[in-house]
């Protein structure tokens, strides 16, 4: 049977045993899971696109405002990344004023700049 996965991420994900590259948004077919795209699958990191996905868990994930809010939790590139798609400079200002690591206020700084159009 075959399996269409798409990348999730708003970055590009990368599964070695597999030799697959994926870019944002991108779909792919596999006849059988690897052990990454399991662990991806289950990290939400992929999804299955013939709708046999773990729905309640999908819903529950993605309707989590502390999730989104929250960015102190994560690797620094992942913070950087989540920063690099936000588009409300509240939360950006938010995130900026409890934030710690240097090269994520840098990230917050430029992507402020960059909603609020060099205004700020």
């Amino acid at each position: 049977m075959t399996l269409k996965l798409k990348n999730i991420r708003p970055g590009v994900l990368i599964i070695a045993d597999a030799k697959l590259r994926l870019d944002p948004g991108e779909t792919f077919e596999t006849d059988a899971l690897s052990p990454q795209m399991e662990s991806a699958l289950s990290a939400g990191r992929l999804a299955r696109m013939d709708g046999r996905d773990d729905k309640p868990r999908e819903e529950s994930t993605s309707s989590a405002e502390p999730r989104r809010e929250d960015i102190t939790d994560l690797t620094a590139a992942e913070a950087i990344s989540r920063i690099g798609v936000e588009k409300d400079p509240d939360k950006l200002k938010a995130h900026l004023a409890g934030e710690k690591r240097r090269t994520v206020i840098d990230a917050l700084k430029k992507r402020l700049t960059e909603v609020e159009g060099g205004a700020g």
